[in-house]
């Protein structure tokens, strides 16, 4: 597993082991056809005809002989690559799409990661300037309240003969 692959999610992970699995079953399968067409070349070179040749149809009327069978057995095989071929192909531009989804979510997961790793300083950020106007708010309060304090003394003072001394609380 690769490192980048640990922040993947688990269906990404789960898409990307499906993918090598398939991708090592396709080169198994190249493989084993171009074993088996080497083999064919090797121990028949005479019998491969020209691709496209006329004489096929030709030798298709006449009795099977080993070299009609051996070009039957060519054509087969060729139908064969072709079948598997396309199968690669197909596969191939799964992989591809899987590819670019895997970019694409990758992307994504880190947008939201650097997003959630923003998050403390613009919580903290917001809580300050909350903060803030609580202690503007607190601060004029209390001003208010000395200022008001300062009346009611003032007040008091003129109320009390001027022989008699508040008493303190």
């Amino acid at each position: 597993m690769n490192p980048s692959d640990a922040n993947l999610p688990d269906a990404v992970e789960q898409e990307l082991a499906q993918l090598r699995r398939q991708l090592q079953l396709r080169d198994q399968l190249v493989e084993q056809l171009s074993t088996e067409l080497f083999r064919m070349v090797k121990t028949h070179p005479p019998a491969l005809p020209p691709a496209g040749s006329s004489t096929s149809s030709a030798l298709a009327l006449t009795p099977q002989t080993p070299e009609a069978s051996l070009r039957d057995d060519l054509r087969q095989l060729e139908e064969q690559i072709e079948f598997y071929q396309s199968q690669i192909d197909k596969r191939d531009q799964e992989v591809a799409r899987l590819q670019k989804s895997c970019q694409v979510l990758s992307d994504r997961n880190q947008m939201l990661e650097r997003i959630i790793q923003e998050l403390p300083e613009v919580y903290r950020q917001k809580f300050a300037d909350r903060l803030d106007a609580v202690k503007s708010k607190f601060q004029s309060l209390q001003t208010e309240n000395r200022r008001l304090h300062g009346e009611l003394q003032q007040v008091n003072a003129r109320l009390l003969p001027e022989g008699k001394a508040p008493k303190k609380s």
